[in-house]
């Protein structure tokens, strides 16, 4: 053959082999390359510039010049005389593998790591790998020494529009829908295999108009590189792309397992959210976990109970909002875990699985639970690089895993799922999006709920509609300070009995106030407010919105006409919050009450502490009382007692610290500690001493106006026993005496109250333990059913 020119033609074979070969190198670079892709999480770090680095070279050096080299090793000059075939150029050649390095670099970074890359982007990206492609070929062709090379103009258009065209698909629908692919290996291979298309698609269309000229055999004498040995240097970077496929699939398959096995364990994680509400997870769609034990075992009417109404998990629940108080003291705890831990396996097996049954460990377990929570604590938030302060505070339920059963089970008609003897601790924080710019930076993703919610129900084993439901909640509660607003409020106060949790409290989910309330348009309450709020005293909802539209009422306080609009507007509102068969035995309370209301203020630590003023609305229902309103709950009492008590307005910082430091040092007294360890227990005792502030202890009882506490504990042996439940009594009763003087327009002018504090939390009385005394007495009106009265009366022990 010839050209129009007469210079001779070189005849042209390809070998099939080869072609399928290089189309298979050039999958394997890019499916590495968004693995790689798909790991990053940031714009910045040095974890995601490596990221982006490498998957520049996967796809780069693997997806297109080892396709490039191997797909030209296909290429037969000739007969196949191995003087004829092609040699190539080692400059040219180093510079097109990179050249495509390079351009990648600037694509992926252009396409960014958003969840969901904007069109821009990605067009931007995909010219750009598309543009690599087509300089990669066209440098790399330059390469060859022995031969002159000359293209059609057709071939070298259509290649570039493949090439350019195909990157962009590929990219979209990778980058656009990657946030539902977390874990969809098989996804991300077809896009892989479309990417890899459009490098062989683009290589192929160029090199079937490729013609070679002038072959040159002085070329040969040269230091050029044989096809033979290009295909070695390829193949070598291709086990590369292996080795990191490999320990991607490792990876991935370790992390399974650790799941597999957390799914039995009671573990601690956390839940962070950005300040658009995504969830903080990994790359594989797991969220920060730690093991605190393989289980808890407990003391109380089941094994392995840790509730959200038991006092260890109470405890956990202030810990986390004390964190100062807990810090220092972390590395004592530590010492202590490590030199009895020789004695502690002897009953345990890998933190509390099995105990012996002859023997009892010398420290109690909820102690030891308690140490080994702030430990884990400690390890998760250096995990994190946060400092323990900043982990976040604890959710306020426990989540049960449910673990899925064989194909086999399920055919001989079991559930699905079963429950796990696993349980899982969340502590959630709101971060600012510093915070969430630098976590994102050390390599996780922040995905909205919906996006993770399937991936990560099956990573930590619980049920995708119960957890969906639990994170949405997690994320309204680390937004939220649940305080009251200032100003003056119309609550209700309605309690059921239960079962096990004793009484629960109807309370508002997500922000704003804790308790059912409407708002009154005023700050504070005035005396002649109260003389007609007095006249309704013990009034039901519906006594109230009729006496307040009378004409008696408007005779008896002619001034106060605005107020009794306002107040039977708040009623009303308050009473669609309430089942209507309990609105009658709601019963009003005269008496006002003080809560703290949230701090205003940039800087809530330094906030003025300022109050509110709560009218209260109190009933007791039953055991069968529901509320059909999907934005109110019951929540145990003695949960909802702790949560009012370490709130931002209120905090126990100092109380606590107190607690914990005569827990750990008294069990340590009693455990005995080793001579090696006296000096450690003093610093720690040392920084116990810090954490309390100098003040005056409180006395037992003084002359003057102020306060004078005693403190007296009463347990009733005698159980009421009503059909198959058993109600034991066990009240603790406060009794405080209080000489204020008028100063808030008489709202607090009264000389002695009863606080019964109904619960066996270490915890100061607070505005709760008022209501409690105040709405459960003898004289509150339950439904008409009176064989469950003894029931919710005897149910006084929390």
């Amino acid at each position: 053959m010839s050209t129009d020119n007469n210079e001779p033609l070189v005849r042209v074979t390809y070998l099939a082999g080869y072609i399928v070969l290089s189309y298979v190198i050039s999958a394997m670079g890019c499916i590495t390359t968004l693995e790689l892709l798909h790991r990053r999480t940031s714009r910045s770090g040095l974890y995601n510039w490596y990221l982006l680095l490498t998957s520049s070279i996967t796809m780069g050096g693997i997806g297109i010049w080892c396709m490039h080299f191997i797909g030209n090793r296909a290429i037969v000059l000739g007969e196949g005389e191995a003087n004829v075939q092609a040699m190539y150029n080692v400059a040219f050649t180093g510079t097109s593998f990179v050249l495509p390095v390079v351009v990648l670099l600037f694509a992926f970074y252009a396409v960014g790591v958003e969840e969901k890359a904007g069109y821009t982007r990605i067009f931007i990206g995909g010219l750009l790998t598309g543009s690599s492609v087509c300089g990669m070929h066209y440098v790399g062709q330059l390469g060859i020494s022995n031969y002159r090379c000359s293209y059609h103009t057709e071939n070298v258009v259509g290649a570039a529009i493949i090439a350019i065209v195909s990157s962009t698909a590929a990219l979209g629908i990778f980058f656009r829908w990657r946030a539902t692919w977390t874990d969809s290996w098989w996804r991300r291979g077809i896009c892989a295999c479309l990417l890899a298309g459009a490098v062989s698609g683009m290589h192929w269309t160029a090199a079937v108009g490729t013609v070679y000229l002038d072959h040159n055999r002085k070329a040969m004498n040269g230091t050029q590189l044989s096809r033979s040995q290009v295909v070695i240097v390829c193949t070598i970077l291709a086990c590369v792309a292996c080795l990191i496929l490999s320990m991607c699939a490792i990876l991935a398959g370790r992390n399974r397992r650790i799941s597999t096995t957390r799914a039995h364990q009671l573990v601690l994680a956390c839940a962070y959210f950005d300040p658009t509400g995504r969830i903080m997870v990994t790359t594989q769609a797991m969220l920060p976990t730690k093991k605190i034990v393989d289980h808890y075992i407990g003391r109380t009417f089941k094994d392995d109970d840790l509730t959200r109404t038991h006092p260890t998990f109470l405890w956990a629940f202030r810990a986390t909002r004390n964190w100062p108080a807990v810090k220092d003291l972390v590395p004592f705890m530590r010492n202590r875990l490590n030199s009895e831990e020789s004695a502690i396996e002897k009953h345990m097996l890998s933190r509390g699985v099995f105990m012996d049954k002859d023997t009892e460990l010398q420290t109690d377990f909820d102690t030891l639970f308690k140490q080994l929570f702030c430990v884990t604590a400690q390890e998760l938030s250096d995990d994190l690089r946060l400092p323990l302060q900043d982990l976040g505070t604890l959710y306020d339920d426990v989540l049960s895993t449910a673990i899925p059963i064989s194909r086999i089970s399920q055919a001989m008609g079991r559930s699905s799922l079963r429950t796990g003897k696993g349980q899982v601790m969340f502590t959630v924080r709101q971060l600012d999006k510093n915070e969430a710019a630098r976590l994102g930076s050390q390599g996780y993703r922040f995905a909205t709920i919906e996006h993770v919610t399937g991936m990560l129900s099956r990573r930590i084993h619980v049920p995708e509609a119960n957890l969906a439901d639990s994170l949405r909640d997690m994320r309204d509660y680390a937004s939220s300070n649940r305080g009251f607003d200032e100003g003056v409020h119309l609550i209700s106060f309605m309690m059921r009995p239960t079962v096990h949790d004793h009484f629960e409290i109807l309370t508002a989910k997500g922000v704003g106030n804790p308790l059912p309330s409407a708002t009154l348009p005023m700050k504070q309450l005035q005396v002649h407010h109260l003389e007609l709020i007095s006249h309704m005293e013990g009034w039901s909802m519906d006594a109230c919105v009729r006496y307040l539209h009378s004409t008696a009422a408007s005779q008896a306080f002619p001034s106060l006409s605005e107020f009794r609009t306002s107040l039977t507007k708040a009623i009303i509102s308050l009473s669609n919050i309430i089942p209507e068969d309990m609105r009658a035995a709601a019963q009003l309370s005269s008496r006002p009450l003080t809560a703290p209301c949230r701090s205003r203020g940039s800087n809530p630590e330094i906030a003025v502490q300022k109050t509110c003023t709560l009218l209260t609305f109190c009933v007791v229902g039953t055991l069968d009382t529901q509320i059909s309103n999907p934005d109110y709950k019951f929540t145990p009492f003695r949960l909802f007692r702790v949560q009012q008590q370490i709130n931002e307005a209120l905090t126990d910082g100092d109380d606590f610290a107190r607690e914990l430091g005569q827990e750990l040092f008294c069990t340590d007294v009693r455990s005995g500690s080793t001579a090696s360890e006296g000096d450690f227990a003093s610093t720690a005792k040392m920084a116990i001493l810090r954490l309390w502030p100098s003040r005056k202890s409180t006395p037992t009882s003084s002359s003057g106006s102020g306060p004078r506490y005693s403190q007296e504990s009463y347990v009733d042996p005698k159980a009421v026993t009503l059909r198959d439940i058993t109600v034991h009594k066990e009240v603790r009763v406060d009794y405080t005496h209080l000489h204020e003087n008028s100063n808030q327009n008489n709202l607090s002018n009264r000389d002695s109250r009863v606080v019964v504090a109904a619960g066996g939390e270490n915890t100061p009385a607070n505005y709760v333990d008022e209501l409690y005394s105040l709405c459960y007495s003898p004289d509150i009106r339950l439904r008409a059913d009176a064989s469950l009265q003894n029931i919710s009366r005897g149910s006084t022990a929390c």
